[in-house]
């Protein structure tokens, strides 16, 4: 059987290269970020809406009482969705990071399924440290944005 062989001149690499450096960056889609203004202390935005998605940054709450912790976290989660347009029944993804997981799991869930009516893909992490001190969970989540948002 005969051997196919190909040419590839020796400045194709380089044709590539400059190709692809000439052309600059892709495009970025088109972003929201709310709210607007962006918060005061200007380290991130509470979400970004991406073309029917809403991307929210970690929601944490530092109450001591756990149950009422995640609640109060759960109820910025929606607040911060609706003024993107969206909201806690339009969660497609949650992720949580937890302190000790197993200590507060099953109140977490229950709290969880209060607020969030659908099943969401959920991705539960153990933690050694939160950047909030006294937070004992932080919670992450996209959402799809409302027919008419």
């Amino acid at each position: 059987m005969p051997r196919l062989r190909f040419f590839i001149p020796r400045a194709a690499p380089a044709m590539l290269a400059l190709g692809w450096l000439t052309s600059g960056p892709a495009p970025a889609a088109a972003q929201e970020r709310f709210p607007d203004p962006p918060p005061e202390h200007g380290l991130y935005s509470d979400a970004v809406r991406v073309g029917d998605l809403v991307f929210l940054a970690g929601v944490v709450n530092r109450d001591p009482d756990p149950a009422t912790q995640f609640r109060n976290t759960f109820r910025r989660i929606g607040e911060v969705l609706e003024d993107a347009g969206s909201s806690l029944e339009r969660v497609i993804d949650i992720t949580t990071y937890h302190i000790d997981m197993h200590a507060h799991i099953e109140a977490f869930i229950e709290v969880k399924d209060e607020f969030v009516p659908e099943l969401p893909s959920w991705t539960a992490v153990g933690v050694t440290e939160l950047y909030s001190p006294g937070a004992l969970i932080e919670v992450k989540v996209i959402a799809a944005v409302d027919e008419e948002g």
